[in-house]
This record gives C-alpha cells, structure tokens and sequence, in this order.
C-alpha cells in the first residue's frame, strides 16, 4: 500500500479538523472544505477516503484469494475496482480533475487501477 507522502510529492500532510472526522472507520471528507484545501491536501484526503475502502488486491498481508496463478481471484461485489472510476466519480465535483488525476496516476504507479473492496470489517463502501 503506498504511503501518504508517496502520493503528495514527498510531504508528510496533516489533515485539520474542519477536514473531517480523520479517526472514522471509513473517512469521509467534507466537500465544503476540499474545495478550498490546497491540491496536496485534497490528495492526501481523497488517499484517505480511498484506503478506508479499498486495498491492494495482491498484498500478500490483505489479499484475498487467488486463482493459483497468482492473481486475486475476486467475488463477484469484490472487484476489481478501478482507482481512476472510483475517485472521479466521488470527487470530480469537489476536486479539480486534474488533481483527482495526479493520484490516481500516482497510484496507478504504485499499485496499479485495479483494487479490491475493503471488507470484513462490516462499515460498507
């Protein structure tokens, strides 16, 4: 899983309060507030939103099973899901495009577009 500072160019970001419950099972940030937060903010926001819910599907620590070739063999409401869908169709309203398009590029990099959902922890998408 990438670390924050790997999608904001090297910083470390800190969230303020007004940015939304950071402690919350599934983070969620306030619109009002990621239209006047700076790009590294509402990166750092938008990674958090989308690692509350998603995750790796090949990291060997979460992943689920595989189709013995190595792949994450995905149920049918598990995937895969893809990082550059699922965060424009959420914060294309309040973000920038080109932001939203800086982490997922970034992401894409890392990991790649397809992720699996969180689950088993019982807090919905």
């Amino acid at each position: 899983m990438p670390a924050t500072d790997l999608l904001t160019d090297g910083e470390l970001i800190q969230l303020p309060p007004e940015a939304g419950d950071v402690n919350a099972p599934r983070f969620d940030p306030d619109d009002d507030w990621l239209r006047r937060a700076s790009a590294d903010e509402q990166k750092t926001a938008m990674w958090r939103w989308f690692a509350t819910r998603y995750e790796d599907p090949n990291d060997p620590e979460t992943a689920g099973p595989h189709d013995g070739q190595g792949r994450r063999a995905f149920a049918e409401d598990d995937g895969p899901f893809h990082a550059d869908e699922v965060l424009h169709a959420r914060f294309d309203r309040c973000v920038p495009a080109p932001v939203v398009d800086a982490l997922v590029q970034r992401l894409q990099q890392q990991v790649g577009n397809d992720w699996a959902r969180r689950g088993g922890d019982g807090f919905g998408g």
